[in-house]
């Protein structure tokens, strides 16, 4: 492959415009830099891939935080050639926002075995369907084309890899309720007789109705889903979870409602909604978050400046903000259906970056580790040290 070839590959894969084959491509050639010497792919590019990084220096830029300049200082000081070009790889392949750090370590080499390594993958989309009478379908194995037929709703895999409730009969007066669940490492759509579009993220459930012939349209959510909502004026769509209710008549939100994590969050994209806990209630306008805070029945309400972040997750990236690490790895745990395990105590820091879920285990621990967070593969899990 020639430079220009070379080039025209990488904005490709920036783009989110590469072929499987081309992606593929790009993140193996990431995985041969090691050593103390640069692959001539790497060497050619290194200038080129660098000089991009330092544009990006002065964005994003936290009082207090390490800046990039001060990130690659060191390591072109060191001469670690191979790290300038992994970390070019980083910010400029993958689009990453360099995460809260001190300066940069060199990747530890013996991160495990290759054959864990494979063990652990990046989450697909996979899922439990369970109807009315309780029987399951297992939509990773099933074939596409008619699933069911319950109460005058026909249910559809399509090829893409989604879900659809098609309204086909009369008899809908008592629609039957049936169970989408992802596991850990999967993720789904589903399509629901009112035109509702719903993402399911890893680690979640949502119960719905098979038809909507009712005054109102409810469902019940645990884990997170994005929601785009049908508008009908004439019945308000309710999404309840173990602590909260969201009222809406047409609109896109997304719900995090996870068990482990310390808050229920409900961002607004558009629209408007009505947030309550108990007898508190919020009113979101877009761009709007509400959390709840702690066990107690308050409401927190504030402005984002990308309410996009918060649905990063659908369009195929772990996006940070501010986060701890703990709250960084539990999203890595549930998408790469592992558990993380920590060695000692670690130390209280927020990391803001971008990283593709789409990356192997392997390129996804270079870049942590790249951040100053130092995780190996052990018993099949991930365990982060403090070395």
């Amino acid at each position: 492959m020639n430079p220009e070839q070379f080039r025209i590959l990488i904005a490709k894969y920036n783009s989110n415009t590469a072929t499987a084959a081309e992606r593929a491509l790009v993140e193996n050639w990431y995985e041969q830099i090691s050593g103390n010497e640069v692959l001539p792919e790497a060497a050619d590019f290194k200038e080129q891939l660098y000089s991009g990084i330092k544009k990006r220096i002065t964005a994003n830029q936290q009082p207090g935080q390490a800046s990039l300049k001060t990130v690659y200082t060191p390591l072109k000081r060191r001469k670690l050639y191979p790290w300038i070009a992994s970390a070019a790889v980083l910010c400029i392949v993958f689009s990453i926002a360099v995460l809260y750090l001190k300066p940069a370590r060199r990747i530890n080499k013996s991160l495990a075995s290759s054959k864990q390594i494979n063990q652990i993958s990046p989450g697909t989309n996979k899922a439990i369907l369970t109807l009315a009478d309780g029987s399951k379908i297992s939509l990773s194995d099933a074939g596409n084309g008619q699933l069911a037929k319950q109460a005058g709703v026909m249910v559809t895999k399509t090829k893409n890899g989604g879900l659809v409730y098609q309204v086909i009969g009369d008899d809908q007066t008592a629609p039957k309720y049936n169970t989408i669940s992802t596991p850990r490492g999967g993720q789904y759509q589903l399509l629901l007789a009112d035109g509702t579009k719903i993402w399911l993220n890893a680690n979640s459930s949502l119960t719905f109705p098979t038809a909507f012939p009712g005054a109102t349209r409810k469902v019940q959510l645990k884990g997170e889903a994005y929601f785009e909502v049908a508008k009908d004026k004439s019945k308000a769509f309710f999404v309840e979870t173990a602590q909260t209710q969201v009222r809406v008549l047409g609109t896109h939100f997304n719900i995090m409602a996870y068990a482990e994590e310390s808050s229920q969050q409900t961002t607004l994209l558009e629209g408007s909604v009505e947030f309550s806990k108990g007898t508190e209630k919020s009113i979101l306008k877009p761009g709007q978050q509400a959390r709840t805070i702690g066990s107690s029945g308050q409401i927190s309400v504030r402005d984002l400046e990308n309410a996009d972040e918060a649905i990063a997750w659908k369009n195929g990236y772990f996006q940070f903000e501010k986060s701890d690490l703990h709250s960084l790895m539990r999203q890595i745990s549930r998408w790469y259906a592992t558990d993380v395990v920590y060695e000692g105590t670690m130390p209280k820091k927020e990391y803001s970056g971008k990283i593709p879920r789409s990356v192997n285990v392997k390129t996804l621990l270079d870049m942590l580790a790249y951040s100053g967070i130092h995780c190996h593969i052990e018993n099949n899990k991930i365990v982060v040290s403090q070395r």
